[in-house]
């Protein structure tokens, strides 16, 4: 495992395991559903191919697909930053995909950036959550 995948990794852990903390139901839902497809994109990641990376791009559609969902529910607007974060996602899997020029370090930065942008957006709804005050 790479550094940059590790501090991704570690990134990750904190910003959802404080969504889950500090977030109320949907917050914790979204936290595990993004914690879960950085896992197991970790885990699909194939480091001795340089060609598209499909089982990522399967997690991502995953995620993107529900995420548009839950943002086209809801009145927050952190979830559909989150959506777009991770419709990104996708459409740099596609670019990479159409254009065989673009190198594997392209991609994954890219890659990253719009990561980082949906770990923004999950972020965001935890620190913003409403929850109910103690009785």
């Amino acid at each position: 495992m790479s550094t940059l995948e590790l501090i991704g990794l570690a990134v990750m852990a904190g910003v959802c395991g404080l969504t889950w903390f500090r977030g109320g139901p949907l917050e914790k839902r979204v936290a595990l559903a993004v914690s879960t497809a950085w896992i197991g994109s970790t885990v699909v990641d194939m480091d001795w191919w340089t060609g598209v990376q499909w089982g990522i791009l399967v997690i991502d559609v995953a995620l993107a697909t529900w995420l548009t969902l839950l943002a086209a529910g809801s009145r927050r607007r952190w979830p559909a930053v989150a959506a777009a974060g991770a419709i990104l996602l996708v459409i740099t899997h596609v670019a990479f995909l159409i254009s065989a020029e673009m190198r594997q370090a392209g991609f994954f930065t890219a890659y990253y950036i719009w990561s980082y942008l949906v770990l923004g957006a999950v972020l965001w709804g935890g620190v913003t959550a409403t929850r109910p005050s103690p009785a």
